[in-house]
């Protein structure tokens, strides 16, 4: 596992001004949704991420199908975003969203949970600093979220001094 902590200050400013805006269109705007985006952005740069193990072969994959964990009282199960890599942050949000509310609802269809391609999940939801999630075979990686939250943060201004800032931060677990 690698484990990078994140800056999420410029998004928690970016959604603490788009929230309603989603909202108004019946959307939850999440930090999971700009993970996501950034995420599916990204798969097509690093390849060897979105791919999967066959035997001795490692077999790349064309489309991004991101799964989602979603945590439910018996366990884990993964619905997948198809193609997100071509979706805006809207209909991201909007499919997590829906995905979410139908895998607790079990109404979940079985393509639904299948063609993942990368894995996300989030323990932070439940308060965890950090985790160390276990791939989602054949997937080769899977990214766990840490909880979000305001920490003092040594920032350098520009004169070169040191000072204590509130940032929003994280940890990324790959």
């Amino acid at each position: 596992n690698t484990i990078f902590e994140i800056d999420y200050t410029r998004v928690a400013q970016v959604r603490a001004r788009t929230k309603k805006e989603f909202a108004d269109r019946g959307v939850n705007l999440t930090y999971l949704a700009f993970i996501t985006k950034v995420v599916a952005d990204n798969l097509r740069k690093h390849p060897v991420l979105n791919a999967a193990v066959s035997g001795e072969s490692t077999l790349f994959r064309r489309d991004v199908n991101i799964g989602i964990a979603v945590a439910l009282d018996w366990g884990l199960i993964v619905p997948v975003i198809k193609h997100a890599d071509e979706l805006s942050l809207l209909g991201i949000a909007r499919a997590i969203n829906d995905l979410g509310e139908r895998a607790r609802a079990k109404k979940l269809t079985p393509d639904e949970v299948q063609r993942g391609t990368f894995t996300i999940t989030n323990p932070g939801g439940f308060g965890s600093f950090a985790g160390t999630p276990i791939i989602n075979q054949p997937q080769v990686a899977i990214l766990g979220i840490g909880s979000i939250e305001k920490r003092p943060h040594v920032v350098t201004l520009p004169d070169g001094t040191d000072t204590l800032a509130i940032r929003t931060k994280g940890m990324f677990t790959m």
